[in-house]
């Protein structure tokens, strides 16, 4: 028996001495280490100012079970003749003895059976929280998913008939008026075929009484003198003046475009509502949340037009037929400028995740520019000239297209054209063009100005009429707001328009100085930041700093005072 009365683990085994490789009175051991010592490294162990502090115990049973040689011994790979024993926690690395001297004198240590303990026990935990919790949720989801798919499929099975019933009745449809068309040509062509013809006819009965006349006067006689013959406009038929016309095919264009706006949608609707997934949280927002304070304003070099944030209490503004683009910080010091070389004007702006931004232009651009400043052409907007843009939760870019002169002229002619486009940024790629049409065939995208996301609408300022159009992501318009809610003094003005965290809208009324405070279904909440709060003559453009909870806004074009050249940012909720 040792002297703490624990059984020694057999000495028979040969065991020999992790130090001096001796195998006599090999009956120690250092945790620490870990490794078998005899009597005399026993001794001198603590004197050696590394093993201090090392922990030797009687080499038995108990501890060899725990610390003795296992399938976790490994060879040192830089020590071949050591053992793997200690694992270093500041390095994250197993080593060995005289791995611990050269390497690791000052680090944090601890055995490997320890550090393999603790491996152990958190896999453990892991695959316990795994088979307790995650394994059965995935189970029930599994299990829930694969009941909504059963039912889900005879509805599936459903609507694809109907779509392609649908289809074939539309197709029927158009090869009947297709079909109208051909006939009416064929019926032409037969009509032609019949006068030649007809004339071909009328030929042989004049070549015939030709040949009669030329046999009378050649007998010579007086039959000549008795002869009558028919008079030669008889034989003119009577047919229409031939004229130098060929058919010419005007296809009806704007049907293909109400017929991939208007062909019809799926819609999804709950068949489980026992089976609920985790909704992701999203903020709440309440009227008592709307509380008006004015945190900075600065002087801007000219009029506003458009301003995009740019995180960090800074926000990019751009001038009305500026070539440059001004970074602000909220204190109103100019961070950096960008000029667009070429553009006649910057329109407006986005920035993409990995920080290129995306420039409409007035001469008919977009154009990318790199965090670098570079600039480079995106795609060509001719005969539209670009205003709004901005990013779907995908990154496609969304851009107004107006015909050029549509805003010179009020938007009196060329309406029916415009529309809003989404682009892939990375390739140019058009994917589609958006014109608003509602329910009733009406046109309500005729001249877009801005444009926002607002998770999967997007939410458009319309020139003229002046109003703000709602449209689903497939164009289906879901909401106009005209303004007149607000039974303000002066009609309604949309000019610029953002977006908050609630999803709620914020677009600026330039003729009655204020902000019309929007939710998502295009219901007015309240008129926030007056002239009275702001001190702004004419708000135009504006942009939401969700980090912050501060929105800058600028004035817009206005012809006296410098009053107009501002850019104030507030807070408009607690």
């Amino acid at each position: 028996m040792s002297d703490n009365g624990a059984t020694p683990f057999p000495t028979q085994l040969a065991v020999s001495c992790g130090f001096c490789c001796g195998t006599t009175d090999v009956k120690w051991f250092c945790k620490s280490c870990p490794g078998s010592l005899c009597d005399t490294c026993k001794i001198s162990h603590p004197s050696i100012p590394v093993f201090k502090n090392h922990i030797v115990v009687p080499r038995t049973n108990d501890v060899m079970r725990l610390y003795g040689p296992s399938k976790i011994a490994e060879q040192c790979r830089l020590h071949p003749a050591k053992e793997i024993s200690t694992y270093c926690k500041d390095c994250q690395v197993p080593c060995c003895v005289t791995c611990q001297v050269q390497k690791h004198q000052k680090h944090h240590i601890s055995t490997i059976e320890d550090a393999y303990l603790s491996a152990e026990n958190r896999l453990n935990d892991n695959v316990k929280e795994l088979e307790k919790n995650v394994l059965p949720t995935i189970d029930q989801m599994a299990d829930n998913t694969e009941k909504d798919r059963s039912e889900k499929r005879v509805h599936i099975d459903r609507v694809r008939e109907e779509v392609n019933t649908f289809r074939k009745e539309l197709k029927e449809a158009v090869d009947e008026s297709c079909d109208y068309l051909v006939e009416k040509l064929e019926h032409n062509e037969t009509e032609l075929d019949n006068l030649i013809t007809k004339l071909n006819v009328q030929k042989g009965k004049i070549r015939k009484l030709i040949k009669e006349v030329n046999v009378i006067i050649q007998k010579g006689d007086l039959s000549m003198i008795k002869y009558s013959p028919p008079s030669p406009s008889t034989f003119i038929p009577e047919v229409p003046t031939p004229r130098p016309t060929i058919p010419v095919f005007s296809p009806g264009r704007d049907i293909l475009t109400i017929i991939k706006e208007r062909i019809g949608t799926v819609e999804w609707t709950e068949i489980n509502p026992e089976f609920k997934h985790t909704p992701i949280p999203t903020a709440k927002f309440d009227l008592s949340m709307i509380n008006i304070n004015k945190v900075g304003s600065f002087n801007s070099k000219i009029n506003v037009t458009s301003i995009t944030t740019a995180g960090n209490n800074t926000a990019w503004v751009m001038y009305h037929n500026s070539n440059t683009m001004y970074l602000y910080d909220s204190g109103g010091e100019m961070v950096r400028s960008i000029t667009v070389k070429g553009s006649n004007g910057i329109n407006g702006m986005v920035i993409r995740r990995s920080g290129e931004m995306i420039v409409t232009c007035e001469n008919s651009k977009v154009r990318r520019v790199s965090v670098s400043g570079e600039v480079s052409t995106m795609i060509d907007t001719s005969p539209f000239m670009p205003y709004g843009v901005c990013l779907t939760d995908s990154e496609d870019a969304v851009v107004c297209m107006s015909a050029v002169v549509c805003l010179s002229d009020h938007g009196k002619n060329n309406m029916k054209n415009n529309h809003i486009a989404v682009y892939s940024p990375d390739t140019g790629k058009k994917l589609r063009e958006i014109r608003g049409i509602d329910g009733q065939g009406k046109q309500q995208i005729t001249v877009p100005y801005r444009v926002v996301s607002n998770g999967k609408d997007l939410c458009v300022v319309n020139v003229n009429p002046d109003h703000v159009v709602c449209v689903a992501e497939r164009g289906d318009v879901r909401w106009v707001y005209d303004g007149k809610e607000a039974k303000l003094s002066k009609s309604f003005n949309p000019g610029g328009i953002s977006v908050d965290k609630y999803n709620n809208l914020l677009v600026t009324d330039y003729y009655n100085k204020c902000i019309h405070y929007i939710d998502r279904e295009g219901r007015l909440i309240q008129i926030i930041l007056t002239q009275e709060q702001t001190g702004l003559s004419g708000p135009r453009g504006i942009c939401v700093d969700d980090k912050t909870g501060q929105v800058w806004v600028g004035n817009g074009l206005v012809y006296f005072g410098t009053e107009s050249k501002k850019v104030v940012i507030c807070k408009y909720l607690s």
